[in-house]
Formats: structure tokens, C-alpha cells, sequence
């Protein structure tokens, strides 16, 4: 199914008002597809059927699946486009399809089969088991089919191979690969991208969101193909990484530089390089995120009854005293003046949450 995912630009339905809308400057355009309420199940997957055959560029036949179980028939889209890249996810009832040569290779596609019990793909004419938390890139310059299961769950982001520098035999190559699934760039990378894309406003920033999908597809392709990947295609994916392991790793104790140079297999300099341009460095964002969280605890100490010790262990402070001095950084105001000063604190905390995500 994430085969045909790859050519769902425009057919979608727009959320607000049903009709699709183009992408002009930093807009993209978000829309989204569901079964209309009050179909009987079988007037549900001939709407799907009948939206699906008008959706994909390619020729497409979709019958329901021999498989097909008796639950309620609710397959759904989103789609994201913007310059030079489409983000696809689909959520989709039993269903068996077949697609005509797509000669189109201009795109590089990347699918991640997040939920796919049973999946089968015909890519090259032999039916192919595909298992559960798959990544493989998709080529849908020949015929094929699928049968997909109940609860099938995929992603596909889709590159323009030009912005890549990818070669048509450098394709080829990276079609031939197996599972990417282990990989660490994609774990590191790649499905954190296809799954945090969709907060509010997102088809409003589509030219920051393409640098950084570009940037990681850069990343992965370079590993894959063994070629120099340039620091500043790097950029984007890496620091955009980093950031999520700090926002889920800031409460260990043990969390420096050295730390998230290991974790991402940099040098100290090199991860230096790529947050110079950020109002907070990297050692500097540690010690916010901290600092953020102890405030918001503090703030709440009085009613709960936390301990100053219990706030400064779980923000990942070493010791109180590491705490005290944070909070008068970055507030000027001492630890037992934070209730006293609410409304101050409360601005600070709200500009220490803006530097942190700006």
C-alpha cells in the first residue's frame, strides 16, 4: 500500500474546506482524507475504493481482501507537500490493490511500514513478505501489487532525487537494499522525522521542514552509498536530533557533551559547529531544559510538598546547589524568592521556553 502512497499530492481532502490547496512560498499544503460518516460498511469501501482510483497518479485497482475481517471499515490519509518533498501517512483497512509501471523516478521514497501484520508487496512480480517496523526505499517504476492487512499503518516520505545529487544507477542501488530498519541513521534520524511532523502550523513553515527532511535523507543516502556526507547538509537532521535526545535525556545526571558526542559518533568540535548558530549552545541547553523543569516544579513545590533535593534529582542536577546557581542564571532571583516573584518567574520561565524552542 505505501507503493501508492508516493503519488498522493493533490486529491486529498483539505480539512477546513474539501478542496486542495497549492503550495506558494514557505506554505504547503496539509490535507486529509477519512470516510464520510453515516455509509454502511460497504458504501465506506466504495467511497475509499472510488477516492483511492482518483487519488494516485498511477492506474490502480483496489478489491477488498480475502482476509478481510468484520470490523468497521475506517481507512484515513494525511498528506504534506511542499517544495521538492511529499510526507505521506495512511492508516488503512484489509484491501488488496495492483498498480500499473510508474516510469516517474524523479522522486527518491522512503516507506516506513510502522504497523504491517501480513503485509505483502509485489515489487518485481514474486509476492514479498514485508514485517512490521520496516524501512525500504520504494520503486514504483514497474507494475505491482500489495495485500495489505487490518491495521496496516505506513509512511512514505518522498525527496526530488535532483536536490540529492542522486544518479540513476545510485538508485538503483539504494532499491536493491533490504530492510533499513536497523540502521542507525534511521533510527536516529529518520522515523523521528516521519513521526513528528504533524503539529499545528506545519504547512506553514514547509521550506524550513523541507531543508531539514532533505538533510536527512542526505544523511541516510550518503551512509548508505558511502559517499562524504557535507556538514552543512548535515546540519539541519543532526541538530534537529540532538535536540530530541536532549528534550528526552536531560534528567540523567550523566548528560554532557561528551555524552551526545558518543551517542551520535561526533566529535566534540563537530557538534559545536553545528549549534553555533543557536542562541543556546549545546552545554547551554542542557542546563535550560534543566532549569526550565525545576522552575515549573518549583512553582508547584508549596501545594506538593516536593523537596528542593527531590526538584534538582529529577531535572538531572547533580546536587541542590547546581539548581540554586541555574535558577539565579537564569532568573537573578534566589530559589526561595521564586513564590515571592511569581509573575517575574513566570516570565522568565515563558522566555527560557521561547529560547528553548524559538
Amino acid at each position: 500500500m505505501a507503493v501508492l502512497m508516493a503519488a498522493m499530492m493533490v486529491q486529498l481532502v483539505k480539512e477546513d474546506d474539501g478542496m486542495p490547496q497549492s503550495a506558494t512560498g514557505g506554505s504547503g499544503r496539509l490535507v486529509r482524507y477519512a470516510v464520510p460518516e453515516g455509509l454502511n460498511p460497504e458504501q465506506r469501501f466504495e467511497h475509499w475504493r472510488a477516492w483511492y482510483g482518483n487519488a494516485v497518479e498511477t492506474p490502480m485497482r483496489l478489491e477488498k481482501s480475502a482476509r478481510r475481517t468484520p470490523v468497521s471499515f475506517n481507512p484515513s490519509a494525511i498528506n504534506l507537500a511542499g517544495p521538492g518533498f511529499s510526507l505521506i501517512e495512511m492508516f488503512n483497512g484489509p484491501a488488496l490493490g495492483s498498480w500499473a509501471p510508474n516510469p516517474d523516478t524523479t522522486d527518491l521514497r522512503l516507506a516506513y511500514f510502522r504497523k504491517a501484520p501480513g503485509l505483502t508487496l509485489a515489487l518485481n512480480g514474486a509476492p514479498e513478505p514485508v514485517s512490521p517496523g520496516s524501512v525500504k526505499f520504494i520503486d514504483t517504476s514497474l507494475g505491482g501489487s500489495f495485500d495489505a492487512p487490518e491495521g496496516f499503518h505506513a509512511l512514505q516520505l518522498n525527496i526530488n532525487r535532483s536536490s540529492l545529487n542522486v544518479s540513476e544507477a545510485q538508485l538503483r542501488s539504494l532499491l536493491r537494499l533490504p530492510d533499513l530498519a536497523r540502521h542507525p541513521i534511521v533510527g536516529t534520524f529518520v522515523i523521528p522525522a516521519l513521526m513528528s511532523w504533524k503539529r499545528p502550523g506545519i504547512d506553514r513553515e514547509t521550506s524550513g521542514t523541507a531543508e531539514i527532511l532533505r538533510s536527512v535523507m542526505a544523511t541516510l543516502v550518503g551512509s548508505l552509498l558511502e559517499t562524504p556526507i557535507d556538514d552543512e547538509a548535515q546540519k539541519p537532521a543532526l541538530s534537529r536530533a540532538v535536540k530530541k535526545y536532549l528534550d528526552a535525556s536531560y534528567d540523567n545526571p550523566d548528560l554532557d557533551v561528551a555524552m551526545v558526542a558518543e551517542r551520535f559518533n561526533l566529535s566534540r568540535r563537530s557538534l559545536f559547529y553545528f549549534f553555533e548558530n543557536d542562541e543556546l549552545r549545546l552545554g547551554e541547553r542542557i542546563r535550560a531544559l534543566r532549569t526550565r523543569k525545576a522552575l515549573e516544579l518549583l512553582l508547584q513545590a508549596g501545594s506538593q510538598g516536593i523537596t528542593y533535593s527531590e526538584i534538582a534529582t529529577s531535572c538531572g542536577f547533580t546536587n541542590v546547589q547546581s539548581m540554586r546557581r541555574a535558577v539565579k542564571e537564569f532568573t537573578g532571583m534566589n530559589v526561595r524568592e521564586i513564590h515571592r516573584s511569581e509573575p517575574d518567574v513566570r516570565e522568565a520561565l515563558q522566555q527560557l521556553r521561547e529560547s528553548l524552542n524559538p
